[in-house]
């Protein structure tokens, strides 16, 4: 007798699924089996706990169904969250899922249960981090509640279905399906670099020391470089396994041919097992320890330029005078960190350059450049000075034949910000970059594009961007993101403002777009909750005032962006 399937529902579809169970199950079959038992145990609470129904739990699989969205996020994490006090420290047989939920209509006939929502849950567990859940833009958008935090990793193809899904995953579990993937992707995190035992074993006894002392003093001066982590590799973890948040591993050896020794570092990223910079020295065994300090400089100089500096930093070492170089660091060290006491540093340093080398481009393009951030973070008079200050700089460097393109941005910038929108576009179309490796020229084009309404391409200049630097100013995606608003990509701004106060909490300009994201997106108590941040961090500023200033040429974009701000009451 055929039964009859009962009318579709509407629910939230939980499926999950143990990582590596095949490698448990053969390392130890029994064990595995009496665990999972357990585990099933675990479940079956906490899915009944949070008013769910567990559907099916077949060997290391299990599929769970909610009437409400909130109770099926609270029990993927509880789940999470029981599996971690069971596993303990043990760390040879950790037992975690992966975790995906979809909402959509399902039907019932007997104990089978039916409905895309089912498969897209399915699809996406298979994309979540080991111990982490990934959720379906359905379920994002259905889940207004500020405490529950999400990252978006974007639009996925899944297998069998016809249209892209757009995946999130929750950034607050206490396993490293935690970590937040969007910052990651954006590179605003501090780089983390490994150093591994140094290669000496074919040195005379009487040298190993010395190779000791050389990494030692490495270690010590890798320390000194600002927004760069560094990692012992031979401290509290195996050497040839480093913590997973490591990407870039630093290789170092001495080789000895009689009384000669050719010492050498290597930076590999370990994510593609590219060498990103590599030096080598020659001496004899006499002057080994002499050396450490030209390794260690060198060595320190080279990573800090690749992973912390980028691009502009690498130009601008051409020049001889070392004063002038680690002025042009330091600069940049504080222009980097977006305050406006570090553009106050950075001008000043900047500023010794010009002074010093008045012939050359570096310090006239690097001032005006941080006179024109200045600018773009005040409001009322001030700002016109900065902007006199950035456009003079900018012209003289222009004059002088800069060749990163930086002060034609820094024009066309000035030009927007004064009205001129016409002249910006022109210097914009007019642009000659004879070196086009300079990731701050595209961010300031993208910048400029944005306030000319050309979303897209500004969405393109600020990936090239931020393709150029390993470790990005968070003013980079602060851009993209207001392009991503601008172009009615709201989930993709939302995304990428929360990647941005990750690591910027201080950010007005991306809490502002969260905010205006939020309210589009339905999800007004979170809205609410970021519009109080944003009145508690910046009880002093005009946000009316911030946006009428700011120079969009589309102002029914900003006539939207107050409308949504208001909603989410800002301006209460």
């Amino acid at each position: 007798m055929s039964q009859t399937a009962s009318p579709a529902t509407e629910v939230v579809a939980l499926n999950a699924d143990v990582v590596g169970y095949s490698a448990l199950m053969a390392d130890d079959f029994e064990s595995t089996t009496a665990a999972m038992g357990e585990i099933r145990k675990v479940v079956d609470e906490n899915v009944t706990g949070s008013g769910g129904t567990l559907v099916n739990f077949v060997g290391d699989n299990f599929m769970a169904i909610f009437s409400d969205s909130k109770d099926a996020m609270q029990s993927a994490i509880a789940i999470s969250r029981a599996l971690e006090a069971y596993n303990g420290d043990e760390k040879s047989r950790q037992v975690r899922f992966r975790m995906g939920l979809d909402q959509g209509s399902v039907t019932v006939s007997g104990d089978q249960y039916f409905g895309d929502a089912l498969n897209v849950a399915a699809r996406i567990q298979a994309l979540a981090p080991v111990g982490g859940v990934s959720i379906s833009g359905r379920v994002y958008r259905s889940l207004d509640e500020p405490a529950l935090r999400f990252q978006s990793v974007g639009r996925k193809s899944l297998k069998n279905l016809p249209e892209e899904v757009q995946v999130f995953q929750f950034t607050d579990l206490p396993t490293g399906g935690g970590a937040p993937s969007a910052a990651r992707g954006l590179s605003l995190a501090e780089p983390t670099v490994a150093v591994l035992p140094i290669h000496a074993d074919s040195l005379e006894p009487g040298l190993q020391s010395v190779a000791g002392v050389l990494r030692d003093d490495l270690i010590h001066r890798l320390v000194q470089v600002r927004r760069l982590r560094v990692v012992d590799a031979t401290i509290g973890s195996r050497a040839d396994s480093p913590d997973e948040t490591v990407r870039y591993l630093l290789e170092t050896g001495v080789h000895q041919v009689g009384d000669q020794v050719r010492v050498y570092a290597k930076l590999v990223d370990v994510t593609s097992m590219n060498i990103v910079t590599t030096n080598r020295w020659t001496a004899t065994t006499g002057e080994l320890l002499a050396l450490s300090d030209d390794v260690a400089e060198e060595t320190a100089r080279a990573i800090e330029v690749e992973l912390v500096i980028g691009e502009p930093a690498g130009l601008y070492a051409d020049l001889e005078d070392p004063v002038a170089i680690q002025n042009i660091y330091t600069g940049w060290y504080h222009l980097s960190a977006g305050s406006p006491e570090g553009i106050v540093k950075a001008i000043e340093y900047f500023g010794r350059v010009a002074v010093s080398h008045p012939d050359l481009t570096f310090g006239h393009v690097l001032s005006a450049f941080a006179y024109w951030m200045w600018a773009s973070m005040v409001l009322g008079p001030e700002r016109g000075a900065y902007l006199e200050k950035a456009l003079k700089g900018a012209r003289v460097a222009e004059k002088l034949g800069d060749h990163t393109g930086l002060a034609q941005m820094v024009i066309a910038g000035t030009l927007m910000f004064q009205g001129e929108s016409v002249q910006a576009l022109e210097k914009l179309n007019n642009l000659v970059i004879r070196r086009p490796t300079c990731d701050v020229t595209y961010a300031v084009e993208g910048s400029v594009r944005r306030y000319l309404g050309d979303w897209e391409k500004s969405v393109d200049l600020l990936d090239k961007a931020m393709r150029l630097t390993a470790a990005n100013n968070p003013w980079y995606p602060t851009v993209q993101a207001c392009s991503f608003f601008l172009g009615g990509r709201i989930e993709a701004a939302a995304s990428t403002a929360e990647a941005v106060i990750e690591h910027q909490p201080s950010n007005l300009e991306a809490l502002l777009v969260l905010i205006a994201a939020q309210v589009e997106m339905g999800l007004e108590r979170r809205a609410r909750a970021t519009a109080e941040l944003v009145r508690e961090r910046f009880p002093s500023v005009d946000i009316e005032r911030w946006l009428t200033e700011n120079p969009y040429q589309k102002r029914e974009m900003v006539d939207r962006w107050r409308a949504d701000l208001a909603t989410a009451g800002v301006f209460d």
